[in-house]
């Protein structure tokens, strides 16, 4: 294949891990069928693997985000470029082709919803992944399922798309291989470097897409575009488990009881607005959950006043216990709370330096600490240290939530049903973000935090302390 000068810095490039960013038609699919026939024929030893024997074959994957698109996408160039060479299987959609190592390679060509059909397979020296940001669970199923394959080859993968602004897994990768050094690396080329596509024709398209030029950016030059109705910057979420805050003392328990208490329960730990620690359990009943409560209370030093339990099905039976006295029960669905700060402005009116605080009310008190909660991210004022599939989860999730406000003042947040429907699972690891808002918010209603009572109790304090000089002085 004739490479142009962009395919070529791909492909000469020794990194591991690639994400190949471009626009529509620009060369990244041709290229990777034949990346994807080089992989599964070359000599091993070319391919810098651990070993060079594989036992149960050399093994070479494309996953599409659907069966239909992998078939229709690749398979029949595929069969194409190894006419005669390889030995087709329709029916499950794997390619048999012959190695200079005189052993038998197998391109899998499939689709991201049956990514489970995966798990456990050995001696997988290479996986492209195209469409990459129409990939739902994407970095889930990357750390459990695929990651795991190349324990045993140190083979590579290709992360191949043109970007999705509604799910952007491409850039959350291209942000994550900024730090993970040379064996990882990032792309980018547009339609327009494709020599080889009609120049009078990208010409027209830029004229056509005048009118919508996030489409054209998106679609013709592979760039990322915000999605404007998205709560939460995409960047700022992922510093989050990067951020270095000035903390303070006070420590928080977040207890978030999934459903019927037959799913997951999550315990958040937090001092100040870093979360230092997370556990998780399943199939926890009121009384085991209780118990996990006075422990960690016990072990972290954390006041039940400093404890939050979400008050819906079994946590209601916690919330209410006796043994727990004192707790927060959590409900979405109770009013927002008023507070000392302008925190939402009217939309359309103008206010002057020393204007009376106006406030536009919140739909319910859920959307209330998810506004906060995004307010915090997006000015970097939160940090984590949880690793892992929870972190993943977080982003994921926190990555669904919208402004869907109505013209009635009241501010909504994307509903958590919408969010679960979407995701197809709850929401239950960003809940305890969420949830952790709720002493945020309370800080501002407490009358402790306004100026005026702030200066009351310093001269309080000085009166105190001059009484005490006083007595000590008349003895």
């Amino acid at each position: 294949m004739l490479l142009h000068p962009k395919q070529q810095q791909v492909v000469r490039h020794p990194a591991r891990f690639k994400v190949i960013r471009a626009g529509r038609k620009g060369g990244k699919t041709a290229m990777e069928v034949e990346s994807i026939c080089y992989k599964a024929m070359t000599k091993a030893e070319n391919l810098n693997l651990s070993k060079t024997t594989f036992p149960s074959g050399r093994k070479v994957l494309y996953i599409a985000p659907t069966q239909i698109q992998a078939s229709n996408i690749v398979w029949e160039a595929l069969k194409n470029r190894l006419a005669g060479i390889g030995k087709a299987n329709e029916q499950l959609h794997q390619m048999k082709v012959k190695n200079e190592d005189g052993t038998t390679s197998t391109i899998y060509v499939g689709g991201w919803e049956n990514r489970e059909n995966y798990r456990g397979l050995t001696d997988v020296v290479h996986i492209t992944f195209d469409e990459t940001d129409s990939l739902r669970d994407f970095f889930l199923s990357w750390l459990q399922i695929f990651r795991p394959m190349f324990l045993d080859t140190s083979g590579g993968a290709h992360f191949v798309g043109t970007p999705n602004k509604t799910n952007p897994n491409m850039k959350r990768l291209e942000k994550d291989f900024e730090y993970k050094g040379e064996q990882f690396a990032s792309f980018h080329f547009t339609s327009k470097d494709n020599p080889f596509l009609d120049p009078l024709e990208l010409t027209a398209m830029e004229v056509e897409y005048r009118d919508d030029r996030q489409a054209y950016q998106q679609e013709i030059l592979a760039e990322y575009v915000e999605n404007e109705g998205a709560l939460f910057k995409f960047s700022a979420l992922v510093d989050v488990f990067t951020n270095t805050i000035v903390k303070t003392p006070s420590k928080y328990l977040i207890v978030d009881v999934a459903d019927d208490g037959t799913d997951k329960t999550k315990f958040s730990f937090w001092e100040g607005l870093e979360e230092y620690r997370r556990e998780t359990f399943s199939r926890l009943n009121t009384e085991g959950i209780i118990e996990k409560i006075r422990e960690y209370a016990a072990q972290e030093q954390i006041p039940y006043s400093h404890i939050a339990v979400d008050a819906i099905g079994v946590g209601a039976g916690v919330a209410s216990s006796s043994l727990l006295d004192g707790i927060i029960g959590y409900k979405s669905s109770y009013s927002p709370i008023k507070t000392d700060q302008d925190i939402v402005r009217v939309p359309g009116m103008s206010y002057l330096p020393k204007s009376p605080v106006l406030t536009s009310d919140y739909a319910n008190l859920r959307s209330q600490c998810v506004f906060i909660l995004a307010d915090h991210i997006n000015n970097h004022k939160m940090s984590s240290k949880v690793m892992g599939e929870d972190r993943e989860r977080i982003i994921e999730e926190l990555s669904y939530y919208q402004d869907i406000s109505k013209g009635d003042t009241k501010r909504l947040a994307t509903k958590k049903g919408t969010v679960k429907e979407a995701l197809g699972r709850s929401p239950d690891d960003s809940d305890t973000w969420v949830m952790r808002m709720y002493f945020t918010i309370r800080e501002s209603m407490t009358p402790g935090q306004s100026p005026e009572r702030q200066n009351l109790m310093s001269k309080q304090m000085t009166q105190f302390a001059r009484n005490r000089a006083n007595a000590g002085s008349s003895r």
